[in-house]
């Protein structure tokens, strides 16, 4: 069991559904070459900023809801990641919605963004 296993298993309830798979998948390629920094921005910038934060922060993590994760990376990205991971756009905006506020927690668990190596690290490690 890799570092991958035990990220889908504390985002999943245990769970390791071929959706929600494939979603992380997608979701992780988003995630490099500063592409953490840039959806974390977006999400700042399109006013969900309080919740965003809490995903970085050491407290509890914020909800976030389908629409507003398709407000924050735009329909052209929703159906780019459904595409790369082959399901519908509400499939990605919801399995996105219900993982990302997670998967970012899992990603900076001193209270802070990690910088490009540091992510690039984490990321290949998901795979072991």
């Amino acid at each position: 069991m890799g570092l991958l296993d035990g990220v889908l298993g504390g985002l999943l309830g245990g769970g390791r559904g071929g959706i929600e798979q494939k979603l992380l998948g997608a979701a992780m390629g988003m995630l490099t070459g500063g592409g953490l920094s840039k959806l974390m921005n977006n999400f700042q910038g399109g006013g969900l900023k309080e919740k965003a934060d809490s995903w970085v922060g050491t407290g509890e993590n914020q909800d976030l809801s389908p629409d507003e994760l398709q407000q924050a990376l735009g329909q052209d990205q929703v159906s780019k990641l459904a595409a790369e991971a082959g399901v519908s756009d509400d499939e990605a905006k919801s399995g996105l919605a219900a993982m990302l506020p997670g998967l970012i927690d899992k990603l900076s668990p001193d209270g802070k963004l990690p910088d490009a190596s540091q992510l690039e690290g984490l990321l290949k490690s998901f795979g072991k």
